[in-house]
């Protein structure tokens, strides 16, 4: 599916037996009309089928493959910057997956190192990419609910008693509900109101392992704004969105966060429900097709990292607001 007018970004995986990477990125670059799989390295196991073909050895093999412009880094959170680091160091774009490291030092060391390099760092972020997320922030600044003052996400899940071993139990690797899923929840807060509120409330379920299993978070602005959060690892399952402004409230569930969705609705003051259709996309495709847009020079990565930056940093504030 490769457009032929301009040669295809030829990306490399580090870490091909992640479950985002073979659910959902890797079959999104299978998909994509500019990139293409030209390398894959996993130290976990085999490479999984359909890629097992392109099994190139170790993560330093990827890197010094040359058919590689690129890699995608799925890896967990505190591998992150020492890949990242290696991958400018052989002038190699990188795709890193969100959170973009387990720290802000680290991010920022991350993003110093790319630009040392003049290669692009991209947090693997999708969300901003799903149509639905993009319709429903788009009605909010088209002024259906009016002036938004109340924000309410949640992004909660089990991770069950047979994954003990899941690096997201681990603080040395990053882990932790905050640090996993809290970018999802904070995503639209920032969007639409910046990553700055004036004061913040938080409360956090500590496990042994010295992460968070569940962490809720309200903020507050001196104007009276506020956003709630819920990030969890041991709540059923739930995504959602609801904004409320003057006159009226934005409502978006099923998989909110992930993609995939069709509709939303707009809850009005007197009671009625309008739903609003969306034609449905596949986030994990526009987020691969943009980031070789932007290898190609053909257009700006849309997140710059100072975002990512100023996010991280609400990350870490609100993480200390639990202690």
């Amino acid at each position: 599916m490769n457009d032929a007018t301009e040669p295809a970004v030829g990306i490399g995986v580090i870490g091909a037996r992640s479950t985002v990477a073979t659910l959902a990125v890797m079959p999104a670059i299978d998909r994509s009309s500019n990139a293409a799989l030209v390398a894959v390295s996993s130290l976990g196991g085999p490479v999984p089928e359909p890629w097992t073909h392109l099994g190139a050895g170790t993560y330093d093999d990827v890197l010094n493959h040359p058919d590689v412009d690129a890699v995608y880094i799925p890896l967990p959170n505190g591998m992150h910057r020492e890949w990242t680091e290696r991958a400018a160091a052989a002038g190699k774009h990188v795709l890193c997956e969100k959170p973009l490291a387990s720290t802000v030092d680290d991010a920022s060391a991350m993003v110093s190192a790319c630009e040392a390099a003049g290669v692009l760092l991209a947090e693997a972020w999708m969300t901003p990419f799903d149509p639905l997320w993009q319709a429903a922030l788009a009605a909010v600044d088209a002024g259906e609910i009016g002036t938004p003052f109340d924000i309410d996400s949640s992004f909660t899940f089990t991770i069950g008693p047979d994954a003990a071993a899941n690096y997201r139990w681990s603080a040395e690797q990053g882990g932790g509900a905050l640090l996993d899923v809290g970018i999802y929840c904070l995503g639209p807060v920032a969007a639409l109101w910046g990553s700055f509120p004036d004061a913040i409330d938080a409360t956090a379920l500590w496990e042994a392992t010295g992460v968070d299993a569940r962490t809720e978070a309200t903020l507050e602005w001196v104007d009276g704004r506020q956003a709630r959060i819920r990030c969890s690892f041991v709540d059923p399952e739930e995504q959602r969105i609801e904004i409320v402004g003057t006159e009226g409230a934005i409502v978006v569930g099923n998989e909110a966060h992930t993609g995939g969705g069709d509709s939303f609705e707009i809850i009005r003051p007197d009671g009625r429900i309008d739903r609003t259709q969306v034609a449905p996309g596949n986030p994990y495709l526009g987020m691969v097709e943009a980031f070789a847009a932007t290898v190609r020079d053909e257009q700006p990565w849309p997140r710059p990292t100072t975002d990512t930056i100023e996010l991280m940093t609400l990350v870490d504030h609100i993480r200390q607001a639990t202690q």
